[in-house]
């Protein structure tokens, strides 16, 4: 056996995650990742009942994980809120191009069981943290006339955009080599002074 006693649940996740970075969301099986952990093909059926159960898990795992991120992110800005979330916009870009295969479930609604709780509370904990880092730059006075849901969709829409344009090699494409992490601050220097 390749996992210890108790933990076969984050084996299989974290070889969901590797059958992802492999062959794509679409190579994914419940078989492969048994075979992977070393366990027999219905053994993930136990901790996930099927292929939708294992998604559902691992975007709840991967947007956990995103939350996390960019929460030390803004926790190590410190300074001004707008300071804040620069670092946020930042780390939510590096976090795409460090985790494609966590990044690239949790947008993917259509894959997951709808309505699952602790998907549901993940994804909005996260947001939250958005839109509070919006909002208080607000009562800082950026922006302050503006709706802070526009504001939030503007920042979001930004680093979501550059993300994905980075991971689909759109940028290389089009631009050549790009340091990312330029890339970010420059979008997020638009976002907040455009």
């Amino acid at each position: 056996m390749s996992y210890h006693h108790g933990n076969l649940r984050e084996v299989l996740l974290e070889k969901a995650v590797e059958v992802i970075q492999e062959d794509g969301i679409g190579g994914l099986s419940l078989r492969d990742v048994a075979r992977r952990a070393g366990v027999s093909h219905g053994a993930p059926a136990h901790h996930f009942t099927d292929k939708v159960g294992l998604l559902t898990a691992l975007a709840t795992r991967s947007m956990e994980q995103f939350g996390a991120t960019l929460s030390e992110a803004s926790g190590e800005a410190g300074g001004s809120a707008l300071d804040r979330l620069r670092a946020i916009g930042r780390a939510y870009v590096r976090f795409a191009a460090q985790n494609p295969a966590h990044f690239g479930i949790v947008t993917r609604f259509e894959l997951i069981r709808g309505g699952d709780a602790e998907f549901a509370a993940s994804y909005q904990a996260t947001f939250d943290l958005v839109k509070d880092a919006v909002c208080a730059a607000q009562g800082e006075g950026w922006r302050r006339s503006m709706d802070p849901m526009a504001l939030v969709i503007t920042c979001w829409s930004a680093v979501h955009g550059l993300s994905t344009l980075y991971l689909d090699g759109v940028l290389e494409d089009r631009m050549g080599p790009i340091d990312l992490e330029t890339a970010a601050a420059q979008v997020m220097a638009v976002v907040i002074s455009g």
